[in-house]
């Protein structure tokens, strides 16, 4: 359990990321972190949406050059503490479900990163994003490349549902007549992303104790990661999937 300016409790389960004390460190947090900073550079002077706002650090850095930043989540106590932690004048936080609340504006970009392994009716969520963004807007959806999933098993408990490449970009393709697949790479060697792989603390996030000797070991190979967006090999090196898809 996370405790914000002893007000706002917010549940650590190891699926929803939270950005905690400055020293901690989650790879995890990192990747999801450079999507948004991947995306901040097409938002300048636009109106955008994050669905499943989740924590709010995302919409913080698109914050910093979008117009107008609404983020939605479901969680009441995931809205509270976006409030509390990353407030700004052009953030709107609202707790809504997308799929039974209507919207009285649309908007030019919309996000929803690693969001949609916890949808179980893909169509009528991509439908409803499609209604929330303007025409010929774009919408950026990223999931995690289960290179391996297994049908009717998933491998994390928190997900209804895990895609590979072939997988995601037909959901992709049934959707949207213009898209783009990409994918969110490691940009250090195929030896470094087997040893992050390996950490304990990796598969779901969690963070591990200050003083384990796994946290000296991880905070090393963080500083050894980067991340990079890659458009060729993207089915065999990405650690997520991203969907830069138009709504036409």
């Amino acid at each position: 359990m996370i405790v914000f300016c002893n007000q706002i409790e917010i549940s650590d389960t190891g699926e929803r990321i939270l950005p905690t004390q400055k020293d901690e460190v989650s790879i995890v947090f990192s990747r999801h972190k450079f999507a948004y900073e991947y995306v901040q550079q097409f938002v300048e002077n636009k109106t955008v949406i994050d669905v499943g706002c989740g924590t709010g650090y995302g919409c913080k850095i698109l914050a910093e050059k979008a117009t107008i930043v609404y983020g939605i989540d479901h969680d009441k106590e995931a809205i509270s503490y976006c409030k509390q932690k990353y407030p700004a004048p052009n953030i709107t936080y609202i707790e809504m479900d997308i799929n039974s609340t209507v919207l009285d504006r649309q908007f030019d970009i919309a996000t929803a990163f690693q969001v949609i392994e916890h949808i179980q009716n893909l169509s009528k969520f991509i439908e409803r994003l499609k209604q929330i963004v303007k025409p010929n807007g774009v919408i950026f959806i990223s999931t995690p490349n289960v290179k391996q999933p297994q049908k009717g098993k998933v491998q994390n408990p928190f997900h209804f549902n895990e895609m590979n490449y072939v997988q995601f970009r037909k959901l992709i393709s049934d959707n949207f007549s213009s898209f783009e697949i990409l994918g969110v790479a490691y940009g250090t060697s195929n030896r470094i992303r087997h040893l992050l792989g390996k950490l304990p603390f990796y598969k779901w996030g969690k963070r591990l104790n200050r003083k384990s000797k796994f946290k000296k070991i991880a905070v090393h190979a963080l500083d050894l990661t980067s991340f990079t967006i890659i458009n060729s090999q993207v089915e065999e090196k990405s650690a997520d999937l991203l969907a830069v898809c138009h709504n036409t």
